[in-house]
């Protein structure tokens, strides 16, 4: 796409928004060391896998697949170890890909987003 823009003088993708999540890993293969070798932002969405990964899996009333349980159990795993909650894990992680520009953070409520950006270095959690 970006040699099409280019020959035809169109303009160039900027970023991409996707599906991203450690439930749902499979733009890492081949498409982020793609975007990030044409300079491409990653602006992926849902980075919580709609909640799944905000709490543990007892507070969940929806089925879940083994993939889901062992993403959140290792999740549930790491806050626990680092007391913090589940939310702060995931998003740190988000953050810590080298080809995330920034991930689509959505809440329900001011108080989970600032549950959220608790424990992020002061640059990403100016927030009030």
């Amino acid at each position: 796409m970006q040699s099409y823009a280019r020959k035809h003088g169109l303009t160039e993708f900027v970023s991409m928004q996707n599906l991203y999540n450690p439930i749902y890993r499979e733009e890492e293969r081949e498409m982020m060391p793609m975007l990030k070798d044409l300079g491409v932002g990653v602006i992926p969405w849902s980075p919580l896998a709609g909640g799944f990964l905000a709490r543990p899996f007892n507070a969940h009333k929806q089925k879940e697949t083994v993939t889901t349980r062992a993403a959140e159990s290792r999740v549930e795993e790491v806050a626990k170890a680092h007391n913090v909650s589940m939310a702060q894990v995931v998003l740190a992680w988000s953050l810590s890909k080298d080809f995330i520009t920034a991930p689509i953070y959505g809440t329900t409520s001011i108080n989970k987003l600032k549950d959220a950006l608790g424990r992020l270095p002061p640059m990403y959690a100016n927030f009030n």
